[in-house]
């Protein structure tokens, strides 16, 4: 009688040929941008590492893969049930639609363009199904397959307050901006899916019973059997204090800090973000280069194994004699797990005095980059006065760099972004407050006076996520009494959702089509309302009455009820609508 099975298996061959169930019991599809975008950078970094220039869709055989780990599987009365693994398989089925789409757009050559449905539907025993065959999910998944331009307009209300749905759907357009633009293109595309479908590699743990299949996910993920990077790490510096009594004083304090990142990030990794965040601000050197086949160097070694980092570069970290690794406890690794902290909470709570990074959190370049910003300037001698000097300037340049990137439809993924922020944080590593601000104040120069960059709000609305969030922006601006929050896209009733004002069949007589179509699909032809007036402010309203029951609800704060009346034209409503835009949209980006 067999009992598991285990064996190598790229994505094509987990995806192909097989029906998946996710039992009621399971957890929901709960992953958030966090860590899509950690896939989608390491898969971007992984594939750019082998791609050189000239090659061919089957250069790819020549390339390595990328190990995603184990999923556990149980194979019992013929069905397939996944115990651990749905976080990633859904996941993929959506990189999958988004990828089926984007070969459709780029035009590809019949010979170049792969066939993805098939590893997103299975037929078997006559019945044709979704691969990870959920019922709850499957309008959404065809919903993307099949109107993916439709997604935030068009999903009906009832299934968005699922919250595996609604994640479905968000994650899915975190997909569509995280994509780097370097390999969506017509060169890369097509190698970059035979890589994806034939070298990512999981490990397929298959159990023929429940009981098995939870034992050996249990025992896969239980942590107190082997040691992570942060004990390899504490286990080095301590062997290499050489007084026993501050050895263990160390271990104490060491054991006690950890605990205490890990309660206040409530992440069980909240350690190693830490580690990570803390060596490349205040130690990391050299970046690798982005020539084919360069090796790791310091900011990216850090990022996969930092505890091998420190023991092999003892120069950089200045660690010399036996004092040296207790001081690096003591003093270094105390205050900047404290600041670490420190910054968690400004980030993730509304605090007045830190409001803008609170605010700019919402929608802002990775966890991973932003936080080495912020440390980098700060150092053990400066005061608390100048430490929140530091930790604003950061913020608003944050803040400022991200909206500008985006608002020019430009990417802010890791991977797009990590050699400038990786520079950046070695140019204001330990510099005064005002050094800081002039050096930031450049970077922010940089993307203003760069003739490839313009915007208006006239311009066509792409980027759902984002105007979301800066129409929330706008609004908070207008009226800080309300929670921010709020504003938000969320499953409350009360939360707000993106709303065009008028559609297609709403044009008058007379009305130029290009010039309708092109205002009222821009982005000032859309504003927030709330989840539970969406209808009412949709029914049996046209033109002016429209706009006049949006400002009457408070829906468009910026525009004066003076400036139209019953004769008023729409196209000049939305121009006018857009310069106010604009303005408002300049008052955020003050440095």
């Amino acid at each position: 009688m067999q009992f598991i099975e285990a064996k190598d298996q790229n994505l094509a061959g987990v995806l192909t040929n097989k029906r998946y169930k996710i039992d009621a019991f399971q957890r929901e599809y709960r992953w958030q941008r966090k860590q899509i975008e950690a896939l989608i950078s390491d898969l971007s970094i992984c594939f750019e590492r082998y791609y050189k220039e000239g090659d061919t869709i089957e250069s790819y055989e020549n390339y390595d893969g990328y190990y995603m780990g184990p999923i556990v599987l149980c194979e019992d009365k013929r069905s397939l049930s996944v115990i651990d693994g749905q976080q990633r398989l859904t996941s993929f089925t959506l990189l999958l639609i988004y990828l089926h789409h984007a070969q459709g757009k780029l035009d590809l050559p019949k010979e170049q363009t792969k066939d993805l449905k098939q590893f997103l539907y299975v037929t078997k025993a006559g019945k044709t199904t979704l691969v990870l065959n959920v019922e709850a999910r499957q309008e959404v998944i065809e919903h993307l397959l099949n109107h993916p331009d439709e997604t935030f307009n068009r999903v009906k209300e009832d299934i968005k307050d699922d919250e595996s749905v609604r994640n479905i759907i968000e994650r899915y357009e975190d997909i569509t901006k995280l994509l780097p633009d370097e390999i969506n293109n017509f060169q890369k595309l097509p190698i970059f899916i035979e890589w994806l479908l034939d070298k990512v590699i999981m490990v397929e743990v298959k159990a023929y019973s429940m009981e098995n299949a939870y034992t050996i996910f249990e025992t896969m993920n239980d942590r107190g059997l082997t040691l992570n990077p942060t004990e390899i790490l504490k286990g080095y510096l301590l062997s290499k204090i050489e007084n026993e009594k501050q050895s263990d004083e160390m271990n104490e304090f060491w054991r006690q800090r950890i605990a205490e990142v890990k309660t206040t990030t409530d992440n069980i990794d909240g350690d190693l973000d830490f580690f990570k965040a803390w060596l490349r601000a205040k130690y990391a050197i050299t970046t690798r280069p982005t020539r084919q086949g360069a090796e790791n160097e310091d900011f990216e070694l850090i990022g996969t194994q930092f505890h091998a980092w420190v023991k092999n570069n003892p120069n950089k970290t200045y660690l010399k004699e036996p004092n040296d690794y207790y001081l690096l406890i003591r003093s270094d690794f105390d205050f900047y797990s404290d600041l670490y902290q420190r910054l968690y909470r400004i980030k993730n709570t509304h605090d007045k005095d830190f409001e803008r990074i609170y605010i700019s959190s919402f929608y802002t370049i990775a966890d991973s980059l932003s936080y080495s910003l912020f440390i980098s300037p700060i150092s053990k001698i400066d005061d608390n006065k100048t430490i929140t000097e530091k930790i604003q300037l950061v913020g608003s340049f944050i803040d400022i760099y991200t909206l500008n990137r985006c608002i020019f439809n430009k990417s802010i993924t890791h991977s797009s972004i990590r050699t400038a922020m990786y520079d950046l944080v070695k140019n204001i590593r330990n510099v005064k407050s005002e050094l800081l601000r002039g050096t930031l104040g450049e970077e922010i120069n940089k993307i203003w006076n760069n003739p490839e960059n313009n915007f208006s709000p006239l311009q066509r609305m792409d980027n759902w996520g984002f105007y979301h969030y800066l129409f929330a922006r706008i609004l908070y601006h207008i009226n800080s009494n309300v929670a921010f929050p709020l504003l938000l896209r969320s499953k409350k009733k009360d939360s707000f959702i993106l709303f065009k004002m008028f559609s297609e069949d709403e044009r008058l007589e007379g009305t130029d089509v290009l010039a309708w179509n092109s205002c009222v699909n821009s982005i000032a032809g859309f504003c927030l309302v709330r989840r539970d007036d969406y209808y009412n402010a949709i029914d049996e309203k046209l033109g002016v009455e429209k706009i006049k029951y949006l400002w009457r609800q408070g829906y468009l704060p910026e525009m004066n009820i003076l400036e139209f009346d019953d004769n008023t034209d729409i196209l000049a409503f939305i121009n006018q609508r857009s310069k106010k835009l604009q303005l408002y949209i300049n008052k955020l980006l003050v440095f």
